[in-house]
């Protein structure tokens, strides 16, 4: 049997209205906690998103 770890990015908008995503592939407790962050910052649409082993989540348009 094998053991899926599931990762998790995030896709926000900054303040000044540029797309950004995550750099890094969080577990889903620092996702929320980071999601929690932006939009403390002003960030708008952020989403915490499943990603996959070695990739990186595409920013939002």
């Amino acid at each position: 049997m094998t053991t899926a770890t599931r990762g998790y990015g995030l896709t926000w908008i900054d303040p000044d209205g540029a797309a950004q995503a995550s750099a890094g592939v969080f577990d889903k407790q620092a996702a929320t906690r980071r999601q929690r962050a932006l939009m403390a910052a002003g960030c708008t649409h952020v989403k915490v998103v499943k990603v996959h082993a070695g990739e990186l989540p595409q920013p939002a348009l």
